[in-house]
């Protein structure tokens, strides 16, 4: 049977905290929320509040899962961490259970300050969950905002879009390579007709995923028309999948095969 694939609560008092877990402490908030005004649509403008949290420290992962407290104020409908950290390697985060949101993980790469957003809403679980390697030292700042966070619907749309693609080029590779549930003509015709499919999307987007698109559609079409090339290597995927999970539309794959 079908089953999802990902590929990757109660608001709290806003008071001061301190993070006991994983070697993790967090500072003071600001003293007041902070309005300014924005204009609408419309043109009328309307009063947002933006309040600095508790700044959490910590080294390495913040285990075990979900992570440390993470206070939500009850007028919070989004939150930017600003979160940094050193060394060129590889970090993701997660605000609350993101799969369970519909939201998604965030990651990029130690090189000082990047701005993540997420959006804040009754599912939103009061939990930050840090993973970096062991010894990488980093600070998260949260800034809480009554604006709500607004997804790209076109970016949405090809997302969706994509990730049937994906799953059909996943499972074939799945389905031949890990199960031998079909021989190559089969897995040929599959991929041949996924590739039908990501033509069509690329010749339709209108996001900035076009090009990551266009190079994925080349390769797939050449040196990548090789059983388990896509499981291999995910390079081209990569920037399809961080814009998709930047705009809490993530891909979700739907596998044919395994538990």
């Amino acid at each position: 049977m079908p089953h999802p694939r990902s590929a990757l609560g109660a608001a709290a008092a806003f008071a001061a905290l301190v993070v006991m877990l994983a070697g993790c402490t967090a500072a003071e908030p600001e003293a007041d929320p902070t309005p300014t005004a924005t204009a609408t649509a419309t043109g009328e403008t309307v009063a947002q509040v933006s309040t600095t949290g508790p700044v959490i420290t910590g080294t390495g992962p913040t285990e075990p899962y979900p992570g440390v407290d993470f206070p939500l104020p009850d007028h919070a409908r989004s939150v930017t961490i600003d979160f940094e950290c050193e060394g060129g390697l590889n970090f993701h985060l997660e605000v609350g259970d993101p799969m369970a949101a519909g939201e998604a993980a965030l990651r990029g790469t130690c090189d000082g300050i990047m701005s993540l957003t997420w959006p804040v809403t009754e599912q939103t679980a009061p939990k930050l969950f840090v993973w970096t390697p062991e010894d990488v030292a980093w600070t998260a700042t949260p800034h809480f905002s009554t604006a709500e966070f607004l997804r790209d619907e076109a970016i949405t749309t090809e997302c969706d879009a994509f990730s049937d693609i994906y799953s059909a080029f996943s499972n074939a590779d799945i389905g031949y390579t890990e199960y031998q549930a079909f021989d190559q003509a089969e897995w040929t015709r599959r991929v041949d007709a996924a590739i039908v499919d990501l033509e069509t999307l690329v010749g339709a987007s209108e996001t900035t995923m076009s090009d990551p698109f266009t190079a994925l559609l080349s390769w797939v079409q050449g040196d990548g028309h090789t059983p388990g090339a896509l499981l291999q290597d995910t390079s081209l995927i990569d920037p399809i999948s961080d814009t998709c999970n930047t705009n809490h539309s993530p891909l979700i794959l739907i596998g044919e095969f395994g538990g």
